[in-house]
């Protein structure tokens, strides 16, 4: 295993990043105080977090360099169904180069691009998302060079239990076990949880245990990996406490700590 501090992300080592989006019915209520529901603030993040990764990868000529390709996968849109999350000219298409996600906006808000609009309609076919992109992982992985490119990285964002887990969660569990069993020379795949919760109480953020008995949340806490030492540091910057062997994983979290995580799960 190679030493993933000597990496650097280029267009010829690029990194994938997938992004899980939980669609369900729930995700129509509010956000914590925020007046906007957590579908449109899951969306209005997913649509900074593109924006901030286009503009580090823009070159000295002004040109956009793909050192990431990327792909947004949608679940509980449709009862039972995994869609990408790519409309517009990008609609159909899975692993997207950042220079053809900012060559296709479907519009501006803000005086910022936009690429991914909310959705909140159905159940919550959590493990068919993992599965789809377990898929595009190990396609990535043993396509070109890839091998030698920095591991993918999945964020699911939810806010319910997967109603496609199986029993004792059996089948969720075992998707995300394979999923960690997929590397690069550079390591295993990454997998973080970001758990949106309504419930009142305290925020977990970057935990390296939890102490809970709500155990849908110990499941997405275990399922979580550890960040690295480059994405701890983006974390202490931020003015997070972080513990050693701290995991990719929030709860209760609030709209900026959304946008934090999405920022310190990206490689620099």
């Amino acid at each position: 295993m190679q030493d993933i501090r000597n990496l650097t992300i280029s267009s010829t080592n690029p990194c994938l990043i997938i992004y899980l989006l939980d669609q369900s019915q729930s995700m129509a209520e509010r956000f914590g105080n925020a007046s906007h529901s957590k579908a449109f603030e899951v969306a209005d993040a997913i649509n900074d977090i593109l924006y901030e990764v286009g503009l580090r990868c823009i070159g000295s000529g002004g040109e956009i360099k793909n050192r990431f390709e990327i792909a947004v996968i949608g679940y509980g849109k449709e009862s039972n169904t995994v869609k990408s999350g790519w409309e517009g000219q990008l609609q159909g298409k899975w692993v997207v180069p950042i220079k053809s996600i900012f060559d296709y906006p479907l519009g501006q808000e803000n005086d910022k691009p936009i690429w991914i609009r909310p959705y909140a309609e159905t159940n919550t076919p959590m493990a068919s998302a993992f599965e789809n992109a377990k898929r595009l992982c190990n396609d990535w992985i043993n396509w070109g060079n890839h091998k030698d490119c920095h591991p993918p990285i999945i964020m699911n964002i939810t806010d319910g239990e997967a109603t496609d887990a199986g029993s004792n969660f059996s089948k969720l569990k075992n998707e995300v076990e394979q999923i960690r069993r997929l590397s690069t020379n550079y390591g295993p795949t990454n997998v973080f949880n970001i758990h949106i919760s309504g419930r009142p109480g305290d925020k977990i953020l970057f935990p390296n245990y939890i102490n809970s008995y709500d155990r849908y949340e110990k499941l997405l806490f275990d399922l979580s990996t550890p960040l690295d030492e480059n994405m701890i540091r983006i974390a202490q910057q931020k003015g997070y406490n972080i513990a050693a062997n701290a995991k990719g994983y929030v709860f209760n979290g609030n709209a900026s700590d959304l946008i934090n995580f999405l920022n310190i799960g990206t490689p620099q």
